[in-house]
């Protein structure tokens, strides 16, 4: 038996930090080895929901949802793009599991309640003249999703823990801004209940609160507001991650590894044994030898040497934010040692999430794409528009996303040269564009 466990968040195209947090779970999670691949997938960038499975060869499989809530995209996005039946899919041989989501372990309750004693004690508040606004997303497609924010305040209010407390939402009633109209406490701590500190809670819901971006604190309509950090952000939150994928049935035991372990498999074989024989690789904007790697366009006298995973990881996308991870504006100013053959997967996998496992079925012969026609006939959501693109706009967004990506839209050309990276389907950065490119008229 192999095992593979996914992480499955949502991304951003505006915060490095959404999908940022959870790549540092599964950083956490390959250094204690617990499984054969461990990976992540989103919803906003690469690897996409639809496509992670194919980069993973394990038979038993255990996918987590890192969302606070049972909502929309857990009930309905995921198990749809990832063709899952149910809790348990059985599908060419492999057992997949569903596990429920971050939200719904019970520890978090704790974190909530630990942001506020924390205010409490380094602000010296009187918890009688305090009330606590508990912040979750919310979304009128799945009154659901408010189920799990309500809960956590309903948790804080058995407790007599202060004066009020409130549940608001940012997409949802009562929205964020009425607090103020349901509390009267002369203090106010909003806890967000959010993972990661993307742009929802550094900028949606501190705008909605009268906050200024990067303000923790302030007064406002009378009201002493403090702001805490989101919950995903507690040093706990990899254990309850294993906890979660536990109660699927599947051991996930901790085992002596290190960082460049552990990453999804499938191509990888391959991939390092096209690089041994050639002495050197163009992959993308890469140069890949068995001595290093660095952008293929090298032009800096001295170089970065970057030895870890996150380093690289946050070099190559954070500043600036790349949202597109396979866009053709790389940085070239860096290199990695390579200290061990399965570096050289790791090192792209990082660069170009699932690029080797597509690279590996293109030369196989047996990669394929999904053609626009079909993935706009699917959509039900925010891109349900996009069947009313005509020509001229599919190739405006063509020439306009895939002209500075590396991979090659083999979803609209139908085929692709063996020097070329096979891109499956429309991505959701293009499907962005397109919906855009609509509104605008």
């Amino acid at each position: 038996m192999t095992t593979a466990l996914i992480l499955a968040g949502h991304g951003s195209h505006i915060s490095p930090n959404t999908a940022g947090l959870v790549w540092q779970y599964v950083d956490i999670l390959r250094s204690w080895g617990v499984a054969d691949e461990i990976t992540a997938c989103f919803w906003k960038e690469a690897p996409f929901f639809s496509c992670v499975l194919d980069t993973v060869e394990a038979d038993e499989i255990v996918i987590v949802p890192m969302f606070t809530a049972q909502g929309y995209f857990t009930q309905t996005v995921i198990p749809a793009k990832m063709c899952l039946d149910g809790a348990v899919t059985h599908r060419d041989g492999r057992t997949i599991r569903y596990s429920q989501t971050l939200g719904d372990h019970p520890y978090l309750a704790q974190v909530v309640r630990q942001r506020v004693e924390d205010v409490l004690a380094t602000k010296r508040l009187d918890p009688d003249e305090v009330a606590v606004a508990v912040i979750g997303h919310g979304t009128l497609r799945n009154r659901n999703s408010r189920d799990a924010t309500r809960q956590q305040a309903d948790e804080l209010r058995k407790i007599n823990f202060v004066a009020e407390v409130v549940d608001v939402y940012l997409d949802d009633v009562p929205f964020i801004s009425d607090v103020y109209q349901l509390t009267q406490s002369a203090y106010l701590i909003a806890v967000p209940f959010f993972l990661a500190p993307g742009s929802h809670v550094t900028e949606d819901v501190p705008r909605a609160l009268g906050l200024q971006v990067g303000q923790s604190s302030a007064a406002i309509q009378g009201r002493c507001v403090y702001y805490t950090p989101p919950v995903g952000t507690d040093e706990s939150i990899v254990e309850l991650i294993l906890e979660l994928a536990g109660r699927t049935g599947l051991p996930f035991a901790r085992t002596k590894s290190n960082s460049w372990n552990c990453f999804p498999k499938v191509g990888c074989d391959e991939f390092i044994e096209t690089v041994a024989q050639t002495g050197e690789l163009i992959f993308g904007q890469l140069r890949l030898s068995l001595e290093q790697v660095c952008p293929a366009d090298v032009v800096e006298a001295h170089l970065q040497r970057i030895d870890t995973p996150a380093q690289l990881r946050t070099h190559l996308r954070d500043n600036p934010f790349r949202p597109l991870a396979t866009s053709d504006d790389l940085p070239h100013d860096w290199f990695v040692p390579i200290t061990a053959p399965a570096m050289l997967h790791g090192i792209v996998e990082i660069v170009y999430p699932g690029a080797v496992a597509d690279w590996a079925a293109n030369h196989q012969r047996q990669f394929v794409s999904v053609p626009l026609e079909e993935t706009l006939s699917r959509q039900v959501g925010m891109f349900q528009t996009l069947s009313r693109l005509n020509e001229k706009q599919i190739q405006h967004n063509i020439d306009k996303i895939c002209d500075r990506c590396v991979r090659h839209p083999t979803w609209h050309f139908g085929e692709t040269s063996l020097e070329q990276i096979p891109c499956k389907e429309a991505c959701n950065f293009w499907m962005s564009a397109a919906k855009e490119q609509l509104n605008d008229g």
